[in-house]
């Protein structure tokens, strides 16, 4: 049971939390308030709250955010929820900054707000997710062999560990990852998502694509013109949960936009591949990247910066790069067009078409150390709405 503080001026956001709240079995309202000041930072009063729900707006934000660091630094275990009219992005990154994990806009989407309400209680009763490893990869910028990276990969990790691999193809309007394994979908993206949670593991598996006589599925269903529509922050969450009962590991390959569902995957995801090259225009793509991960308080320890078909004698240097985005690079892929051009043409991963080469000796040794690595203590995020925010303020 989640006791909860609701703290708002407007009575009709006031009446829709509270309404909402009191058909939620697994919440209490201990109390509400026009006000933050309202509330005395007393043991009496908050020692048994889990969760504080506040308004916030430009006027009152350092008002507030002073009075929540005062309950903050004296009730750690207690929650916030920031819920706010204004798409102001000052504002977002301020509440951020001050460890407000969830920022939702008002007028509420009730499914994202109930989402954010359950979180906290799994948190609260220390609910443990299924331990896989979810490996994002990643690019704002289109060409950059990101779909190459993602099935290769998922193949290795598939060999090394001998254990069920899954890939997400979440890039919406297209099938490139069938299309490189030689698979036809069997299934649209509606009826697996809605018989994705009701289904036993061996009927799961069965509505996905495998991959010859080997451990890697394929999650790509058939799709049409307007499919990214389809893929809402709460289907992605519900396919990414049901899979991790089955999976180890989840390779994602993730859409070139950022924009609330995409975010949904990263914030889902244990480790995000951030793929870029040594050209000018993809360091520069790689730094507005960088920038808006650091302006929403995205953790840089989830990011891994991979540069593609590196070239030892580029114009621009790893230094180069490093200087400029002051970030390190985490692993180089070498160019080598031609034998990956050879592995797409067949519809196989390059470890089964030429095993030898520097490409696929590369995608090995990355695939080891991403199994190597302990990414079980990686904090996730869920601002399913800050990152909505942010969509919104670029329209």
């Amino acid at each position: 049971m989640l006791n909860v503080i609701i703290i708002d001026k407007n009575k009709n956001s006031k009446d829709f939390l509270e309404n909402f709240l009191n058909k939620y079995e697994n919440t209490q309202i201990k109390n509400s308030f026009d006000n933050l000041n309202s509330i005395e930072i007393t043991k009496e009063n908050l020692d048994d709250i889990d969760l504080i729900i506040f308004d916030i707006d430009s006027n009152n934000a350092d008002e507030s955010l002073k009075s929540i660091k005062k309950i903050k630094d004296k009730f750690k275990n207690i929650s916030f929820i920031a819920l706010s009219y204004e798409i102001n992005s000052e504002l977002v990154t301020k509440t951020l900054k001050e460890g407000i994990r969830d920022f939702l806009l008002k007028p509420l989407i009730p499914a994202i707000f109930e989402a954010t309400i359950k979180k906290i209680e799994n948190e609260k009763n220390d609910i443990k997710e299924a331990n896989s490893t979810i490996i994002n990869i990643f690019s704002q910028k289109g060409g950059v062999g990101k779909t190459s990276l993602a099935i290769n990969l998922a193949y290795q990790i598939s060999t090394k560990t001998s254990q069920k691999v899954c890939i997400l193809d979440f890039s919406f309007n297209s099938e490139d990852i069938c299309t490189f394994l030689n698979i036809k979908p069997k299934f649209n993206i509606d009826f697996i998502v809605n018989n994705i949670e009701t289904s036993d593991e061996k009927l799961l598996l069965s509505l996905m694509d495998k991959y010859q006589n080997t451990n890697l599925y394929v999650f790509s269903p058939q799709k049409d013109i307007n499919i990214g529509y389809k893929y809402t922050p709460q289907k992605i969450i519900k396919i990414i949960n049901s899979l991790k009962n089955i999976f180890p590991y989840i390779v994602i390959d993730s859409p070139n936009i950022i924009d609330e569902t995409t975010m949904a995957i990263l914030n889902n995801s244990n480790v995000t591949l951030l793929i870029g090259m040594l050209n000018m225009a993809s360091v520069r793509n790689l730094q507005k990247c960088y920038e808006l991960f650091d302006n929403i308080g995205y953790k840089n320890d989830k990011i891994k910066l991979i540069i593609n078909r590196y070239i030892e004698k580029s114009d621009i240097t790893i230094k180069d790069l490093e200087d400029t985005i002051k970030k390190k690079v985490y692993f180089k892929i070498p160019n080598n067009y031609l034998t990956l051009i050879d592995a797409i043409n067949l519809g196989k991963p390059v470890e089964e078409t030429n095993p030898q080469s520097n490409i696929a000796k590369a995608y090995g040794l990355l695939s080891q150390e991403l199994i190597n690595t302990d990414f079980s203590n990686t904090e996730k995020l869920y601002n399913h709405g800050v990152f909505n925010l942010l969509r919104r303020m670029g329209e």
